[in-house]
């Protein structure tokens, strides 16, 4: 995910901050500075503070790609679809050959509930960074989305090498009626990661229709802190647990930004 590129150690994340503080006390205008932050807060999980970085960053450098697409993720992630998806839209434009900004556009198009329009940004992605296995994995999973499930699990069965593909093929395997090697899949999935892929699990069983498990499994992610968690207020797989008084209670605690 978006969150997990960042990681979570304590030492690297007090140095970001150190770093970051750094560079705005020597350069208040640097706008990559307050992305930092916003990166910082981000993994301590205080959408808040992120959100103000991110301001400020936007505000010194609104024609700074990097800054926009980091941006407008976050807007799409709090659930500001269309500012979210013009900001991303318009690092796009300023910077059409960089790979990210395409698979960024694919992203914030799925999360948007608009996995038709992605389709369209993830082969640009996959042109640009032939041995990126992210266009591919968000292609499987906005055919998810559409229910095209057959075009789903045959995209994540090349991903052999990923981690993505045990994900993927969980949730494809399930909705093509083959619990068993769903199953497999997930235990897969399980190994690799063990409780450090709580918020994944939480999904995948959300989508499988356990609720019980889904839940338990949102609430370890959360006593883990897992970053992930930023992405719990319009992650469309967790859209069955969210009348579940468990689940607003931690969507609550997690005190996004309006």
């Amino acid at each position: 995910t978006a969150v997990a590129e960042y990681g979570d150690q304590a030492p690297d994340l007090e140095k970001a901050l150190q770093d970051a503080r750094r560079a705005i006390t020597v350069t208040p205008t640097l706008a990559e500075a307050h992305v930092a932050l916003a990166y910082f807060h981000r993994s301590t999980l205080d959408a808040k503070g992120a959100d103000e970085e991110y301001k400020r960053a936007l505000a010194l450098a609104p024609g700074n790609a990097e800054v926009l697409r980091a941006w407008g993720w976050f807007e799409v992630a709090m659930g500001h679809f269309d500012a979210g998806i013009a900001a991303v839209r318009r690092a796009l434009a300023l910077d059409p050959l960089n790979p990210e900004n395409h698979l960024r556009l694919g992203d914030v198009l799925t999360w948007a509930r608009r996995p038709g329009e992605a389709l369209a940004a993830y082969p640009d992605a996959a042109r640009l960074a032939p041995e990126n296995p992210l266009p591919l994995f968000g292609s499987a999973m906005a055919y998810y989305d559409l229910g095209q499930i057959d075009t789903a699990r045959t995209l994540c069965e090349r991903m052999r090498a990923a981690w993505y593909s045990d994900m993927c093929l969980a949730l494809a395997y399930h909705r093509s009626g083959r619990q068993q090697d769903a199953e497999a899949r997930l235990r897969k999935f399980k190994d690799r990661f063990g409780k450090d892929g709580a918020y994944g699990y939480a999904g995948i069983y959300a989508q499988w229709g356990d609720i019980p498990q889904a839940l338990s499994w949102l609430e370890t992610a959360y006593r883990q802190r897992d970053t992930d968690l930023l992405l719990l207020k319009t992650d469309r797989l967790m859209d069955p647990l969210r009348q579940e008084p468990r689940f607003q209670a931690i969507l609550k605690a997690l005190n996004f930004p309006d």
